[in-house]
Protein backbone atom coordinates (compact mmCIF):
# COMPACT_ATOMS: atom_id res chain seq x y z
CA UNK A 1 0.00 0.00 0.00
CA UNK A 2 1.80 3.27 -0.50
CA UNK A 3 2.14 5.58 1.60
CA UNK A 4 0.91 9.23 1.29
CA UNK A 5 3.52 12.20 0.32
CA UNK A 6 4.38 14.03 3.77
CA UNK A 7 5.49 17.31 2.36
CA UNK A 8 4.58 19.00 5.94
CA UNK A 9 4.68 17.59 9.40
CA UNK A 10 3.31 14.32 9.79
CA UNK A 11 0.27 15.86 12.29
CA UNK A 12 -0.33 18.09 9.74
CA UNK A 13 -0.26 15.79 6.84
CA UNK A 14 -2.30 13.70 8.58
CA UNK A 15 -5.10 16.10 9.17
CA UNK A 16 -4.82 17.09 5.82
CA UNK A 17 -5.76 13.24 4.77
CA UNK A 18 -8.97 13.25 6.81
CA UNK A 19 -9.85 16.65 5.70
CA UNK A 20 -9.36 16.06 2.04
CA UNK A 21 -9.49 12.32 1.28
CA UNK A 22 -11.83 10.63 4.07
CA UNK A 23 -15.61 11.28 3.89
CA UNK A 24 -18.22 10.39 5.82
CA UNK A 25 -19.97 7.75 3.64
CA UNK A 26 -16.40 5.44 3.62
CA UNK A 27 -16.45 5.68 7.27
CA UNK A 28 -19.69 4.32 7.63
CA UNK A 29 -19.41 1.58 5.33
CA UNK A 30 -15.72 0.96 7.26
CA UNK A 31 -17.69 0.63 10.46
CA UNK A 32 -20.31 -1.74 9.00
CA UNK A 33 -17.66 -4.28 7.77
CA UNK A 34 -16.16 -3.77 11.06
CA UNK A 35 -19.08 -4.50 12.52
CA UNK A 36 -20.43 -7.47 10.35
CA UNK A 37 -17.07 -8.45 10.23
CA UNK A 38 -17.77 -9.35 6.07
CA UNK A 39 -17.92 -7.14 3.23
CA UNK A 40 -20.60 -9.26 1.47
CA UNK A 41 -23.32 -8.92 5.05
CA UNK A 42 -21.90 -5.16 5.56
CA UNK A 43 -23.35 -5.07 1.83
CA UNK A 44 -26.71 -6.73 2.75
CA UNK A 45 -26.99 -4.23 5.91
CA UNK A 46 -26.56 -1.03 4.35
CA UNK A 47 -28.29 -2.26 0.94
CA UNK A 48 -25.02 -1.52 -1.20
CA UNK A 49 -23.67 -4.27 -3.92
CA UNK A 50 -20.22 -5.75 -2.73
CA UNK A 51 -18.49 -3.93 -5.29
CA UNK A 52 -19.52 -1.06 -3.90
CA UNK A 53 -18.17 -1.76 -0.63
CA UNK A 54 -14.97 -3.24 -1.75
CA UNK A 55 -14.15 -0.13 -3.92
CA UNK A 56 -15.55 2.44 -0.54
CA UNK A 57 -12.61 0.48 1.48
CA UNK A 58 -9.85 0.28 -1.53
CA UNK A 59 -9.99 4.23 -1.97
CA UNK A 60 -10.10 4.72 2.35
CA UNK A 61 -6.91 2.24 2.55
CA UNK A 62 -5.26 4.49 -0.51
CA UNK A 63 -5.91 7.59 1.47
CA UNK A 64 -4.70 6.60 4.80
CA UNK A 65 -1.81 4.54 3.07
CA UNK A 66 -2.35 1.74 5.29
CA UNK A 67 -4.25 -1.79 5.50
CA UNK A 68 -7.40 -1.55 7.57
CA UNK A 69 -8.41 -5.59 7.09
CA UNK A 70 -6.99 -8.52 7.25
CA UNK A 71 -9.00 -11.50 5.78
CA UNK A 72 -8.94 -14.37 8.23
CA UNK A 73 -11.21 -17.38 7.51
CA UNK A 74 -14.35 -16.23 5.93
CA UNK A 75 -14.07 -13.26 7.97
CA UNK A 76 -12.40 -9.38 7.62
CA UNK A 77 -10.75 -8.35 10.40
CA UNK A 78 -9.76 -5.61 11.47
CA UNK A 79 -6.00 -4.88 11.70
CA UNK A 80 -3.69 -2.72 14.27
CA UNK A 81 -4.35 0.59 11.95
CA UNK A 82 -8.20 -0.42 11.31
CA UNK A 83 -8.62 -1.14 14.98
CA UNK A 84 -6.92 2.16 15.66
CA UNK A 85 -9.49 4.22 13.02
CA UNK A 86 -12.41 2.53 14.29
CA UNK A 87 -11.77 4.30 17.76
CA UNK A 88 -12.92 7.24 16.56
CA UNK A 89 -15.08 6.70 13.58
CA UNK A 90 -17.95 5.92 16.26
CA UNK A 91 -17.45 9.33 17.72
CA UNK A 92 -17.56 11.18 14.24
CA UNK A 93 -20.59 9.61 12.75
CA UNK A 94 -22.19 10.57 16.75
CA UNK A 95 -20.84 13.83 16.22
CA UNK A 96 -22.04 14.47 12.34
CA UNK A 97 -25.43 12.94 13.42
CA UNK A 98 -25.81 15.34 16.07
CA UNK A 99 -24.90 18.28 13.49
CA UNK A 100 -27.43 17.46 11.61
CA UNK A 101 -30.13 16.84 14.29
CA UNK A 102 -29.55 20.42 14.85
CA UNK A 103 -29.98 21.43 11.41
CA UNK A 104 -33.19 19.99 11.28
CA UNK A 105 -34.03 21.38 14.40
CA UNK A 106 -33.73 25.04 12.68
CA UNK A 107 -36.19 23.72 10.10
CA UNK A 108 -38.75 23.25 12.86
CA UNK A 109 -40.59 19.87 11.55
CA UNK A 110 -41.17 20.89 7.96
CA UNK A 111 -37.64 18.53 7.80
CA UNK A 112 -36.02 16.50 10.01
CA UNK A 113 -34.86 12.61 10.29
CA UNK A 114 -36.57 9.60 12.47
CA UNK A 115 -34.32 6.76 13.19
CA UNK A 116 -36.05 3.58 14.99
CA UNK A 117 -34.80 -0.10 15.52
CA UNK A 118 -37.14 -3.05 16.06
CA UNK A 119 -36.25 -6.50 17.27
CA UNK A 120 -37.35 -9.04 14.26
CA UNK A 121 -41.06 -9.64 15.68
CA UNK A 122 -42.06 -5.85 16.44
CA UNK A 123 -40.09 -5.10 13.60
CA UNK A 124 -41.49 -6.80 10.54
CA UNK A 125 -45.35 -6.98 11.89
CA UNK A 126 -45.81 -3.83 13.96
CA UNK A 127 -43.92 -1.21 13.08
CA UNK A 128 -44.70 -0.53 9.74
CA UNK A 129 -47.65 0.30 10.47
CA UNK A 130 -46.93 2.78 13.51
CA UNK A 131 -44.35 4.51 11.60
CA UNK A 132 -46.98 4.66 8.35
CA UNK A 133 -49.60 6.45 10.36
CA UNK A 134 -46.61 9.03 12.33
CA UNK A 135 -45.64 9.21 8.34
CA UNK A 136 -49.36 11.04 7.55
CA UNK A 137 -49.10 13.35 10.31
CA UNK A 138 -45.47 14.51 9.49
CA UNK A 139 -45.09 14.30 5.92
CA UNK A 140 -41.67 16.36 6.21
CA UNK A 141 -39.84 13.62 8.45
CA UNK A 142 -37.83 11.30 6.72
CA UNK A 143 -38.14 7.90 8.40
CA UNK A 144 -36.45 5.12 8.71
CA UNK A 145 -36.83 1.60 10.53
CA UNK A 146 -33.95 -1.06 10.88
CA UNK A 147 -34.67 -4.56 11.87
CA UNK A 148 -32.09 -6.39 14.01
CA UNK A 149 -31.37 -7.84 17.92
CA UNK A 150 -30.91 -6.53 20.75
CA UNK A 151 -27.05 -6.14 20.91
CA UNK A 152 -27.18 -4.31 17.30
CA UNK A 153 -29.59 -1.84 18.44
CA UNK A 154 -27.18 -1.07 22.14
CA UNK A 155 -24.59 -0.94 19.16
CA UNK A 156 -26.85 2.19 17.45
CA UNK A 157 -27.50 3.57 20.60
CA UNK A 158 -23.62 4.04 21.48
CA UNK A 159 -23.08 5.37 18.11
CA UNK A 160 -25.88 7.98 18.08
CA UNK A 161 -27.39 6.12 15.14
CA UNK A 162 -30.79 5.08 16.25
CA UNK A 163 -33.40 7.46 18.35
CA UNK A 164 -35.76 4.66 19.45
CA UNK A 165 -35.73 0.97 20.11
CA UNK A 166 -38.68 -1.47 20.61
CA UNK A 167 -37.76 -4.82 22.42
CA UNK A 168 -39.35 -7.16 24.25
CA UNK A 169 -36.39 -8.08 26.89
CA UNK A 170 -34.13 -5.04 28.77
CA UNK A 171 -31.33 -5.32 29.53
CA UNK A 172 -30.18 -6.17 32.91
CA UNK A 173 -27.79 -3.61 33.32
CA UNK A 174 -27.24 -1.22 30.25
CA UNK A 175 -23.84 0.83 29.69
CA UNK A 176 -25.48 3.31 28.62
CA UNK A 177 -28.64 4.90 31.09
CA UNK A 178 -32.00 3.81 28.96
CA UNK A 179 -35.41 5.26 29.53
CA UNK A 180 -38.26 2.56 28.71
CA UNK A 181 -41.74 2.26 28.18
CA UNK A 182 -43.86 0.27 27.75
CA UNK A 183 -45.05 -0.02 23.99
CA UNK A 184 -47.63 -2.86 23.03
CA UNK A 185 -48.74 -5.85 24.72
CA UNK A 186 -47.08 -9.16 22.74
CA UNK A 187 -49.09 -12.56 23.39
CA UNK A 188 -47.08 -15.69 22.21
CA UNK A 189 -49.00 -18.39 21.25
CA UNK A 190 -48.30 -22.33 20.86
CA UNK A 191 -49.12 -23.31 16.87
CA UNK A 192 -49.40 -26.50 14.80
CA UNK A 193 -50.19 -27.91 11.28
CA UNK A 194 -54.31 -28.80 11.17
CA UNK A 195 -53.41 -32.64 10.17
CA UNK A 196 -51.05 -32.54 13.75
CA UNK A 197 -52.40 -34.70 16.23
CA UNK A 198 -52.84 -32.18 19.10
CA UNK A 199 -55.16 -30.00 16.58
CA UNK A 200 -57.76 -32.14 17.44
CA UNK A 201 -57.39 -32.04 21.47
CA UNK A 202 -59.55 -29.37 23.65
CA UNK A 203 -57.07 -28.95 26.02
CA UNK A 204 -53.38 -29.68 26.08
CA UNK A 205 -50.61 -29.68 29.02
CA UNK A 206 -47.64 -27.97 29.24
CA UNK A 207 -45.86 -31.41 29.80
CA UNK A 208 -48.02 -32.31 26.85
CA UNK A 209 -46.88 -30.25 24.45
CA UNK A 210 -43.03 -30.08 25.34
CA UNK A 211 -42.83 -33.68 24.78
CA UNK A 212 -43.14 -32.91 20.95
CA UNK A 213 -40.88 -31.78 18.72
CA UNK A 214 -40.21 -28.06 18.30
CA UNK A 215 -39.24 -25.62 16.03
CA UNK A 216 -37.82 -22.44 17.66
CA UNK A 217 -35.99 -19.15 17.29
CA UNK A 218 -32.34 -18.79 17.56
CA UNK A 219 -30.55 -18.43 21.17
CA UNK A 220 -31.05 -14.64 22.01
CA UNK A 221 -34.14 -14.11 20.54
CA UNK A 222 -37.18 -12.94 22.88
CA UNK A 223 -39.46 -15.01 21.52
CA UNK A 224 -36.94 -18.03 22.33
CA UNK A 225 -36.81 -16.47 25.65
CA UNK A 226 -39.92 -16.65 26.73
CA UNK A 227 -40.38 -19.96 25.02
CA UNK A 228 -37.41 -21.65 26.59
CA UNK A 229 -38.72 -20.38 30.18
CA UNK A 230 -42.77 -21.73 29.59
CA UNK A 231 -41.04 -25.07 28.63
CA UNK A 232 -38.83 -25.19 31.66
CA UNK A 233 -41.68 -25.19 33.55
CA UNK A 234 -42.92 -28.09 32.27
CA UNK A 235 -40.40 -29.96 34.06
CA UNK A 236 -39.27 -31.15 31.24
CA UNK A 237 -36.77 -30.99 28.31
CA UNK A 238 -37.96 -30.14 24.64
CA UNK A 239 -36.52 -31.83 21.70
CA UNK A 240 -35.84 -29.36 19.45
CA UNK A 241 -35.93 -30.46 15.78
CA UNK A 242 -34.89 -27.10 14.19
CA UNK A 243 -33.03 -23.58 15.13
CA UNK A 244 -34.08 -21.10 12.12
CA UNK A 245 -33.89 -17.55 12.60
CA UNK A 246 -36.87 -16.40 10.46
CA UNK A 247 -40.79 -16.31 11.44
CA UNK A 248 -41.34 -17.16 8.71
CA UNK A 249 -39.30 -20.07 8.21
CA UNK A 250 -41.09 -21.51 11.17
CA UNK A 251 -44.30 -21.20 10.26
CA UNK A 252 -43.59 -23.02 6.80
CA UNK A 253 -41.94 -25.87 8.47
CA UNK A 254 -44.65 -26.03 11.18
CA UNK A 255 -47.72 -25.81 8.10
CA UNK A 256 -45.69 -28.70 6.79
CA UNK A 257 -45.85 -31.05 10.12
CA UNK A 258 -42.55 -30.59 11.29
CA UNK A 259 -43.03 -29.96 14.36
CA UNK A 260 -44.94 -27.23 16.87
CA UNK A 261 -43.63 -23.71 17.84
CA UNK A 262 -44.45 -20.53 20.14
CA UNK A 263 -44.58 -16.95 18.66
CA UNK A 264 -45.99 -14.24 18.33
CA UNK A 265 -50.07 -13.94 17.64
CA UNK A 266 -48.60 -10.84 15.58
CA UNK A 267 -46.66 -13.09 13.46
CA UNK A 268 -49.21 -16.25 13.04
CA UNK A 269 -52.68 -14.16 12.57
CA UNK A 270 -52.63 -14.10 8.46
CA UNK A 271 -51.67 -17.98 8.91
CA UNK A 272 -54.45 -18.43 11.02
CA UNK A 273 -56.81 -16.74 9.64
CA UNK A 274 -56.08 -19.07 6.41
CA UNK A 275 -56.50 -22.28 8.35
CA UNK A 276 -51.94 -22.97 7.56
CA UNK A 277 -51.65 -23.18 10.93
CA UNK A 278 -53.73 -23.81 14.54
CA UNK A 279 -53.54 -22.35 17.87
CA UNK A 280 -52.82 -24.97 20.47
CA UNK A 281 -55.23 -24.83 23.43
CA UNK A 282 -52.27 -25.16 25.93
CA UNK A 283 -53.06 -24.62 29.54
CA UNK A 284 -51.36 -21.49 30.30
CA UNK A 285 -51.45 -19.70 26.91
CA UNK A 286 -51.04 -17.41 25.72
CA UNK A 287 -48.11 -16.13 27.04
CA UNK A 288 -48.05 -12.51 28.11
CA UNK A 289 -45.33 -9.76 27.51
CA UNK A 290 -44.26 -6.52 26.95
CA UNK A 291 -42.71 -4.70 24.16
CA UNK A 292 -40.97 -1.75 25.33
CA UNK A 293 -40.18 2.05 23.30
CA UNK A 294 -36.37 2.57 24.67
CA UNK A 295 -33.86 5.29 23.82
CA UNK A 296 -30.99 7.07 25.63
CA UNK A 297 -31.77 9.34 28.82
CA UNK A 298 -28.65 11.28 28.17
CA UNK A 299 -29.00 11.65 24.73
CA UNK A 300 -30.88 15.09 22.99
CA UNK A 301 -33.82 14.51 21.50
CA UNK A 302 -34.60 16.21 18.30
CA UNK A 303 -38.05 17.90 17.22
CA UNK A 304 -38.75 14.72 14.94
CA UNK A 305 -37.93 12.35 18.18
CA UNK A 306 -40.09 14.71 20.48
CA UNK A 307 -42.86 14.89 17.91
CA UNK A 308 -42.39 11.19 17.77
CA UNK A 309 -42.77 10.57 21.02
CA UNK A 310 -45.65 12.48 21.49
CA UNK A 311 -47.17 10.52 18.54
CA UNK A 312 -46.73 7.27 20.53
CA UNK A 313 -48.19 9.19 23.91
CA UNK A 314 -51.55 9.68 22.36
CA UNK A 315 -51.83 6.17 21.45
CA UNK A 316 -54.21 6.31 18.30
CA UNK A 317 -51.87 4.61 16.76
CA UNK A 318 -53.13 1.29 18.23
CA UNK A 319 -56.28 1.74 16.66
CA UNK A 320 -54.55 1.23 13.38
CA UNK A 321 -52.63 -1.61 13.92
CA UNK A 322 -53.67 -4.08 10.70
CA UNK A 323 -54.09 -7.08 10.11
CA UNK A 324 -50.58 -9.01 8.95
CA UNK A 325 -50.14 -8.79 5.53
CA UNK A 326 -46.67 -10.76 5.30
CA UNK A 327 -45.92 -14.68 6.18
CA UNK A 328 -41.96 -13.72 6.44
Amino acid sequence: MPSPRLDRAPNEAFEHLFETRVTVHQLRVFKTVADQRGFTRAAETLHLSQPAISHQMKGLAIALGTTLFEEVGRQSRLTAAGGLLYEHTGRILAEFGLAGRAFDELHGLQRGHLRVFGDTTVGIYVLPDVLGAFKEQQAGIDVRLDVGNRQQLFDRFATNSADFGVIGHLWDRPLIPLVSQPFLPNELVAIASPRHPLAAMKKISLARLADEPFIVREIGSGTRETADAALARSGRSPHILMELASNGAIKRAVARGLGVSILSRHAVALELRLGLVVELPVTGFPLRRQWHLVYPRDHHLSLAAEAFLAFIDRGQWREGISETLTSD
